[in-house]
């Protein structure tokens, strides 16, 4: 009792000078757990009325946060969750959105920490941070990094006017989950927006103007929009619209046609607004495969150095027969170098609808780039961390401004093309020998040489996928070792190139 007649001091006119406070009171809206309604909503007003004082215009009675289960949180049970140990574990825009988010108007929030990191990957890291890194970079790119005068079409990225009035709509209720749902949902469609329309993609007459456009009326959604997530994400829109080098402004001043930035606004593109936050067990599994790379890629130069001893002992000795350039017995196929290689980061060729970019793993010092015309056959997904057969010399090729230095061997039905993996047990960096011939029997050509000779060429007419979709070459199994054939994953007889 004694914390209210507290309270009547700093409202009141006396009680030590505190009526500098008026400002706080009375409350738009008291907020309260639904435990002490009773309280707040009879007693309290009460109180206030006997003081002469205004009562709160609106109270406001939250349900619970119960643990992930639904079951009330207790010390006894050993179910509590402290919101400070959250807070040192995530940031104060992940904990807000989601507890703003997940629980809905009024109700009750049981709350799961898995369920906190999935909505800060989905809405968070994927959504808002991607659009926002990627509006930024394609401004760099096609925009000289600030913001230009374009042509203003019919077609929208988003209807801000009515966005606005939505989110208005739920917050003047305190229905503060379906206003983030109104926010991020705005985000999705930006985003589906410039995903639709590719600018990286765009060809013909016109080209520039056009990717200008997609940028320009990106990023002033993205301005825009901001304003609906300072409520839940005082960090993240703080940093949005210091990236785009503007205030903000009062929600009703922005305008809807998204004629927001001033021309020449220079646009940063600067860190990624939130990365993705990883379990313990995917921390746990990225290590494990960070270990077995490390692990790989070492066996991988023991025999690189395995395999130059073994030729300085051969040079050394006299043993000339082993040179290809003298050995005319030399099976075609062994004057090429395919290795086994992994895919260690793809992307798409930017000016090329058809090509993917691809860093891959081969055994070597650092990964090759390479260029594939994949990407009608695959997804970026399924090509991330794929094991494929490498040719490595071949001359380095300029394809659509990008340098390609080998090729990725693939098999080719009518309308369907597979990758030619290697078996399980492989390590990167291992030789693709021909059935019958050992590794280090002959000695792969150089890249001059593969050209000048048209090698490739000659071995590409006896390159084909036999039963079961086993690699062969004139009718012989390509084998990595002793580990077993490579192969495609359902075509049979198709040409492998």
């Amino acid at each position: 009792q004694g914390c209210f007649v507290g309270g009547f001091c700093f409202v009141g006119d006396g009680g030590g000078g505190g009526g500098d406070l008026k400002g706080y009171w009375p409350a738009n809206v008291h907020v309260i757990g639904k435990d002490i309604l009773w309280f707040h909503t009879v007693i309290w007003p009460t109180l206030l009325k006997a003081a002469g004082l205004p009562i709160p215009e609106c109270v406001f009675a939250h349900g619970f946060v119960n643990d992930k289960f639904g079951k009330k949180m207790s010390k006894s049970v050993g179910n509590v969750v402290d919101p400070h140990d959250m807070l040192d574990k995530y940031t104060v825009d992940t904990f807000r959105w989601y507890t703003c988010k997940e629980a809905p108007y009024g109700g009750e929030l049981s709350f799961s920490e898995d369920s906190l990191r999935d909505m800060h990957n989905a809405d968070l890291a994927d959504t808002l941070g991607n659009l926002i890194h990627r509006a930024t970079n394609l401004c760099g790119k096609y925009c000289a990094g600030e913001v230009v005068s374009v042509d203003r079409p019919s077609e929208l990225p988003v209807d801000f006017g009515k966005v606005r009035n939505m989110f208005v709509e739920h917050m003047n209720k305190y229905e503060l989950n379906e206003g983030a749902n109104v926010a991020m949902q705005a985000f999705r469609d930006v985003n589906g927006y410039l995903t639709e329309k590719e600018p990286w993609k765009m060809k013909g007459e016109g080209v520039e103007e056009r990717r200008k456009i997609v940028v320009i009326l990106t990023l002033e959604a993205v301005y825009a929009l901001a304003h609906l997530l300072t409520p839940f994400l005082p960090d993240g829109a703080k940093t949005i619209f210091q990236k785009l080098a503007t205030k903000p402004k009062h929600l009703w001043q922005l305008k809807d046609n998204l004629t927001n930035l001033d021309l020449g606004t220079k646009i940063q593109v600067g860190d990624i607004l939130y990365a993705k936050i990883q379990s313990e067990e995917e921390l746990k599994n990225a290590a494990e495969a960070a270990k077995k790379k490390q692990e790989s890629y070492a066996a991988a130069q023991q025999r690189k150095k395995a395999a130059k001893a073994k030729q300085a002992a051969a040079s050394q000795s006299g043993q000339k027969n082993k040179s290809p350039a003298n050995n005319t017995n030399q099976p075609a196929f062994t004057k090429l170098d395919v290795r086994v290689g992994q895919i260690k980061k793809v992307w798409h060729h930017p000016d090329a609808d058809k090509l993917f970019c691809e860093e891959i793993d081969v055994g070597e010092d650092a990964p090759r780039q390479i260029a594939s015309g994949l990407r009608q056959h695959y997804q970026l997904s399924e090509m991330q961390d794929a094991r494929v057969l490498v040719v490595c010399n071949l001359k380095p090729a300029k394809i659509v401004g990008f340098t390609s230095n080998g090729m990725v061997l693939a098999a080719k039905g009518d309308d369907k093309v597979e990758l030619v993996t290697p078996p399980e047990d492989c390590q990167v960096g291992e030789r693709v020998m021909v059935e019958g011939v050992k590794d280090g029997e002959f000695e792969p050509l150089s890249a001059a040489q593969i050209k000048k000779k048209k090698v490739f060429e000659e071995v590409a007419k006896g390159l084909k996928t036999g039963e079961a979709g086993v690699a062969m070459w004139e009718g012989k199994k390509l084998l990595v070792g002793d580990k077993g054939a490579c192969k495609a994953n359902t075509l049979v007889g198709a040409p492998i190139s």
